[in-house]
């Protein structure tokens, strides 16, 4: 029997492939379980934007609920992806901070900077 511990999330991380353009901010997380190896994760996570020219934006996600879950995972790049819709024109970066609540366990916190 397999123990489940080493395969739930035990960090998480801003994706480099997080960009910004002209019409929105995609932000690419990436869970790593105990071995090292990107995974899955089911909680609750909460992404906030700030910088010198974006007001504090926020989104809350449910990855408790499964169509959610998959809609964000990119089985490709094992990262979850969470756009923004509202760009300033003068945006030179973006500060990402990330905190991710799951069902049991520890809170897992990451902070990221998203250069132009």
């Amino acid at each position: 029997m397999v123990n489940t511990w080493a395969y739930v999330p035990q960090s998480i991380r801003v994706h480099p492939l997080s960009r910004y353009g002209p019409e929105t901010i995609a932000v690419h997380l990436v869970f790593e379980d105990g071995d090292g190896f990107e995974c899955r994760a089911i909680g609750t996570l909460i992404v906030t934007l700030s910088g010198a020219n974006i007001k504090d934006t926020v989104k809350t996600i449910d990855l408790t609920n499964f169509g959610i879950n998959r809609e964000r995972f990119d089985g490709l790049t094992r990262t979850y992806l969470v756009r923004f819709n509202e760009v300033p024109t003068d945006l030179s970066k973006v500060q990402v901070s990330v905190t991710f609540s799951p069902e049991s366990g520890t809170k897992l916190r990451a902070n990221g900077t998203i250069d132009k």
